[in-house]
């Protein structure tokens, strides 16, 4: 008759689920899908911004702008922005011919890379200058335009608030 030997149980006969082995190399992929979906919540909740969505009607009015732009160069047209920090507010020294005090001024401010901080301000005169409340002040580069409420002429360029001299738009004194 044919004998059964029972041989003793090694710590290494122990059940799958109490090794350490499998346990990391199920870790490792599973660590990674879990990054892999916190990466894309991330990804959903800070988007990046377009900074202009109506590409073919801008480049459309491009063609009217330059228009605007050369009303203001004929005319001589410029302003110099000041951060006035102690006033919260940005000032605009504006020169040239056909000038009214009396008129109200837009200034678009776009930021060259965040839509989120683009500011319309409405500027009037005030104290020797054109002037608008700011939220926050002012700093780094920033594509500005600035034309009267009614239109007429356009100023534009791209400018810094960090830079050692003071912003300049259209003709410089």
């Amino acid at each position: 008759m044919a004998r059964v030997v029972a041989l003793p149980r090694s710590a290494s006969a122990q059940p799958w689920y109490r090794q350490f082995w499998p346990w990391f190399l199920i870790a490792v992929p599973g660590l990674s899908v879990v990054a892999s979906f916190a990466m894309l919540v991330v990804a959903v909740r800070h988007a990046d911004s377009l900074v202009r969505d109506d590409y073919y009607s801008a480049g459309l009015a491009i063609n009217r702008d330059f228009a605007l732009e050369r009303v203001a160069t004929q005319r001589h047209i410029g302003a110099t922005l000041r951060d006035d920090e102690s006033r919260h507010e940005l000032a605009l020294d504006v020169r040239g011919s056909g000038i009214d005090p009396g008129s109200e001024l837009t200034l678009i401010l776009a930021h060259p890379t965040d839509a989120a901080r683009d500011q319309t301000l409405r500027l009037r005169f005030a104290d020797g200058a054109f002037r608008a409340p700011l939220a926050a002040p002012l700093h780094g580069p920033w594509n500005a335009a600035l034309a009267p409420a009614g239109g007429g002429w356009r100023l534009a360029a791209r400018i810094d608030f960090d830079a050692p001299t003071p912003p300049q738009l259209g003709a410089s004194e």
